[in-house]
């Protein structure tokens, strides 16, 4: 099975956001689905009563997948994968994207994470995010 994010180090993970959008535009929502989408509260219940015997890098995939929407923006998206990030522990996330990010959508990321954004070995669409 193909997986959106793969394990570094400890705590390091990488998350393919091109993977995501082809397997967020397949998926089917189901009714328990769209009542966790219209009220979240109602997934934070939903995610205590479930197993959590998955690792931070599988337990990122899995939020992101129910949270994030390929109808968003990407700025939006990102910044929502990194507050998931931090909530699994994630101290470094790279993201791999299937194009680069424009210099208005860096500096809105930039102004609203806690944390650094880094290009690996100079690829744009290689991002390492450095989360406090």
């Amino acid at each position: 099975m193909e997986t959106v994010v793969e394990k570094v180090i400890e705590k390091d993970v990488i998350f393919d956001y091109t993977e995501f959008l082809s397997k967020s535009c397949q998926q089917r929502l189901s009714f328990m689905d769209a009542i966790k989408y219209l009220i979240p509260s109602f997934e934070v219940i939903i995610n205590t009563t479930e197993n959590n015997h998955l690792s931070c890098a599988e337990q990122l995939e899995a939020k992101a997948l129910k949270v994030l929407s390929s109808h968003a923006s990407d700025t939006n998206n990102l910044i929502l994968l990194l507050y998931l990030a931090k909530q699994e522990g994630i101290t470094q996330l790279i993201v791999y994207m299937p194009y680069s990010l424009d210099e208005q959508q860096l500096t809105e990321l930039n102004n609203r994470i806690e944390g650094t954004i880094e290009f690996i070995k100079g690829n744009s669409e290689h991002l390492l995010f450095i989360l406090n």
